[in-house]
């Protein structure tokens, strides 16, 4: 590290040398100190050995513009974006918003806090805000559904297919013969008998069995009322998410 006026005065040559040596080491250490040179000049470097910052004088002479940030354990160096300037205008433009994956905004930038706990979209046409939910309510937390579905009637209708009974289906059954008076007894008996003089049991006069054997159908018809079901059941989206913060260019 070496600091230099940059003025040689007249002296002997011993000195001379030594004084000529001593501003030369400052020119290739850039000027490097735990403080700024004493002596300033418009344009010169001076490397901040306390912050590790790279920085050169302006135009007025009257400060300086900070160029360069370097980590010295990691042998590697970051630009001071705000500072660069293409075509007289700076690569990142004042009042630009950016998102960053960090609690806080990095050199250069203020964090904006309008914006907690809410989702990002992606738009074609204006950028806007909207929405209600915050992102951990809708996405973050057990969410119960439930409804009624609407109401329905249900209709069945047509006819059975046809059917012939059997005989074993039919129950089994006769006929008592109409009654007459024929025999001339002046009686009316509701069957016929074998003599008027014996009416019961086996003397009664009666049909053959009969029956039928025509196939038959029914037809049916169901109609129920209108009814409805209801449903519940709850769910957890439990989104996965990485935050971000929004800072804006200073």
């Amino acid at each position: 590290m070496a600091q230099h006026d940059y003025v040689i005065a007249n002296q002997t040559f011993p000195s001379y040398r030594n004084d000529h040596n001593n501003s030369l080491s400052a020119v290739v250490s850039k000027n490097s100190g735990t403080s700024a040179p004493s002596t300033t000049y418009a344009y010169q470097w001076w490397y901040d050995s306390t912050n590790d910052i790279l920085k050169i004088r302006n135009a007025d002479n009257d400060a300086w513009i900070n160029f360069a940030s370097f980590d010295q354990t990691n042998d590697n160096f970051s630009l001071t974006v705000q500072d660069i300037t293409v075509n007289g205008t700076g690569v990142i433009p004042s009042g630009t918003k950016m998102l960053f994956q960090q609690t806080s905004a990095p050199t250069g930038f203020t964090k904006l806090t309008t914006h907690n706990n809410k989702a990002l979209r992606v738009v074609s046409g204006s950028a806007s805000t909207g929405g209600t939910n915050s992102f951990t309510n809708a996405f973050n937390s057990t969410k119960t559904i439930s409804g009624t579905t609407g109401t329905s009637s249900v209709t069945i209708s047509g006819t059975t297919a046809s059917h012939t009974l059997t005989l074993n289906e039919i129950p089994s059954h006769r006929h008592l013969a109409g009654g007459h008076s024929e025999f001339g007894t002046g009686d009316s008996v509701s069957a016929g008998v074998r003599n008027t003089g014996n009416s019961g049991g086996a003397k009664r006069f009666y049909t053959d069995y009969q029956g039928g054997s025509s196939g038959h159908t029914h037809n049916i018809s169901v109609t129920s009322g209108s009814h409805s079901h209801s449903f519940s059941d709850t769910f957890n989206l439990d989104v996965q998410y990485v935050d971000l913060i929004i800072a804006q260019k200073d």
